[in-house]
């Protein structure tokens, strides 16, 4: 890319009239062109790719599909990635299927790809898909935070293809929809899927914004690249004229580059982010900053976080090579052991061989590492890999714990013997602990998803009795809980019977077919043989609809047997926790004396979360673990949930707030209004006296 285009994509922002401008100094010959995508690609500019696709979009120049394996994670949004894959060149639907495989896109970018995929198989390959799509869309349908519009192109999906399971898994979203809602549903989803492909198939430049957009920074929290100076004050660069006069205009465009650390641009920032860097900015780094930070600058307590976020992104090579610069150590170990985990359930065994290759003893490492990378670097040696299975089946059955039979149980399913992996998961369900087992239970439900079977298991129903049984064992008799429990029994009698009358009208079905099919083909079938046969062809359809709709409503009812037990967890544990021993008298000793007795225990409405001003600063200043605690809590209150007010009691002297523990150190302050929790402030335990005068 030339110097004068470099220079006009770094100092513009995107809007049309900046679109033009590259797209007229774009070069003639199309094989620059693709070297010029491909550099920005390698370089993970993603301003740069931005303007270079969507100006050469501008004049009918298509980018090759091969771009998008890394340059999809650097489109902005669903919009921009939909427009450049449905213009692509070559094979769309492959290459953006590895994009989704090697790198993490936001939900509603996966959703919209997996969308765009389809459309493009309709269109160039008569509904031919790639293996890995529906399996991945199933694996999104079953996460249980999906926003709207992940829900939407999801089911436009699901139409598209036609796969009855994923659907089944997005209803379960639904459990209480009527036919007539979920028809609503389906239609608002259908309408999502039309126009943003009526959008993508727009000319380009009605798309571009006229005008760069208002804000001034990108960001949570924007800190002003200039300092504040008054108009008419003298001008800081020392010209000895007023800054109206002088350096206002520059400044004011400087205004619009600010970052989120005072006193630097965007631009300025770039240059050595690492400098600057904390767990939130970290945490909110896009993935394409992630893979050039230098993890050599990395402040040594953020490295943990860092390679982790680096897995979650899936950007393993640049772990190993992050690795390999710092160098290993026993104080990176956990690392590079989350490394190799990660890189196995994502079956890169390159990057496994690398990182073994890493330590000063990589024979003894292979020997010691958990099961599924041990398959994984043994899948080429088919003796090695049935010792291997062997040795780790016979150390399972010695040792007997649930460590043992969780990492069989994993090994196995995160390798490529998955559908045995699914047998042996199972046959450990019975034996682990509740909660092992949920987690065993739930990966059995991704491979199945992965090897495109129905999605529910079997098991399911082995697990809700070993929970139950549980429950009964503990005496455990809440209301909600016992309610639950017995909903799930009901409902698991209802697909038992209705499992039963399937089989028997498929029996049934099949007798009679072979009946005609053993008389002679010249003798006519009776009318009335045929209109059964086809009655009970009909009722085998509606019973496999009911049958699915049954799986959908259970799964829900599972679901809620867990959050019952976990609330009424919660509230055993508040109910026994007891105030702190007298370790800090003459300070919070005397807290009961500053409260009210505890209030009545009632139903609680639906509440937003209204926080004060300064309340991020405030959850800066306290230990992480603390903030995570106080806005948990707060979602939980906002939500209504029973078990988070359980400790929850009004102060004496100001009888509108109430205090509520935040482990032993810290108390919430906030306010319960009829529409929203009023937060008032999150302090030490010690201060809480104190912070009642001033509030009284």
């Amino acid at each position: 890319m030339t110097s004068e285009l470099r220079q006009i994509i770094e100092h513009s922002r995107f809007h049309r009239a900046a679109v033009e401008q590259v797209a007229m100094l774009l070069p003639a010959d199309d094989a620059t062109l693709d070297g010029w995508f491909a550099e920005r690609v390698a370089a993970l500019d993603q301003k740069g790719f931005m303007f270079l696709t969507v100006a050469a979009m501008t004049r009918d120049r298509l980018m090759d599909a091969r771009h998008l394996v890394r340059g999809a994670m650097l489109l902005s949004d669903s919009q921009s990635l939909g427009c450049v894959s449905l213009r692509a060149t070559g094979d769309v639907a492959e290459n953006l299927m590895a994009a989704l495989r090697h790198s993490h896109l936001i939900q509603e970018c996966e959703a919209s790809a997996m969308f765009t995929i389809a459309v493009w198989c309709r269109d160039h390959r008569d509904r031919k898909f790639p293996a890995e799509l529906i399996p991945r869309a199933r694996a999104r349908a079953r996460s249980r935070d999906l926003r709207a519009e992940t829900e939407a192109f999801l089911i436009a999906l699901a139409v598209e293809t036609g796969d009855t399971g994923l659907m089944t898994l997005i209803k379960q979203h639904y459990p209480k929809a009527t036919p007539e809602n979920w028809q609503a549903v389906e239609e608002s989803a259908r309408k999502v899927g039309h126009e943003f492909l009526a959008r993508c198939r727009q000319p380009v430049v009605e798309l571009l914004n006229e005008k760069p957009e208002a804000r001034l920074a990108h960001g949570n929290t924007m800190r002003r690249a200039v300092a504040r100076v008054g108009r008419n004050e003298p001008c800081p660069c020392g010209s000895g004229k007023k800054y109206k006069h002088c350096c206002v205009e520059k400044d004011h465009e400087r205004l619009h580059h600010s970052s989120d650390v005072a006193g630097l641009t965007r631009e300025e920032l770039s240059v050595e982010p690492e400098l600057h860097l904390n767990s939130s900015r970290l945490e909110r780094s896009a993935i394409y900053d992630l893979a050039l930070y230098d993890p050599r600058k990395i402040p040594p307590e953020l490295l943990a976080e860092y390679f982790l976020r680096l897995c979650a992104f899936r950007l393993f090579d640049r772990a190993v090579e992050a690795m390999q610069w710092l160098g290993y150590s026993e104080a990176r170990k956990a690392d590079w052991e989350h490394i190799v985990l990660f890189a196995a359930r994502a079956r890169r065994r390159d990057v496994i061989r690398r990182l073994v290759d890493l330590r000063p003893d990589p024979a003894e490492v292979e020997e010691t590492i958990q099961l599924g990378p041990m398959l994984l670097l043994a899948e080429d040696d088919p003796a090695a890999t049935v010792a291997l299975l062997e040795e780790c089946a016979d150390d399972a059955l010695q040792k007997g714990g649930a460590d043992a039979l969780r990492s069989l149980a994993y090994g196995l399913l995160f390798s490529r013997f998955r559908a045995l992996g699914i047998f042996v998961a199972r046959s450990t369900i019975p034996l682990l602990p509740e909660e092992d087992a949920a987690g065993v239970f739930k990966r059995i439900l991704e491979i199945r998803d992965q090897l495109n079977l129905p999605p529910d298991d079997s098991f399911g129903e082995v697990l809700d009795r070993q929970f139950a049984k549980s429950e009964a064992d503990n005496g455990h008799d809440s209301e909600e809980l016992q309610k639950a429990l017995d909903s799930l029994n009901a409902k698991a009698e209802e697909v038992r019977q209705l499992k039963e009358s399937l089989a028997r009208v498929q029996r049934e079905i099949t007798l009679r077919e072979k009946r005609a099919k053993a008389e002679s083909p010249a003798a006519p079938t009776p009318p009335a043989d045929e209109r059964a046969l086809r009655e009970l062809r009909e009722r085998l359809e509606t019973m496999k609809s009911a049958l699915k709709e049954r799986h959908g409503e259970r799964n829900e009812l599972r679901r809620e047997l867990h959050q019952a037990h976990e609330d009424l967890a919660s509230l055993r544990q508040n109910a026994a926790a007891t105030p702190p021993a007298s370790d800090n008298a003459g300070q919070a000793d005397n807290e009961d004396d500053l409260l009210l007795p505890p209030d009545t225990a009632d139903s609680q409405p639906i509440r937003v979360i209204e926080f004060p001003r300064n309340f991020q600063q405030t959850l800066a200043a306290v230990p992480r673990h603390v903030a995570r605690g106080a806005l948990s809590m707060l979602g939980r209150l906002a939500g209504g949930e029973p078990a988070a007010f359980v400790g929850a009691v009004r102060l004496k002297a100001c009888p509108s707030i109430t205090r509520q523990r935040i482990g032993i150190d810290h108390r919430l302050l906030f306010r319960l209004l009829p529409d929203r929790v009023q937060v008032v402030d999150l302090i030490p335990r010690q201060d809480l006296e104190r912070r009642i005068k001033t509030l009284a």
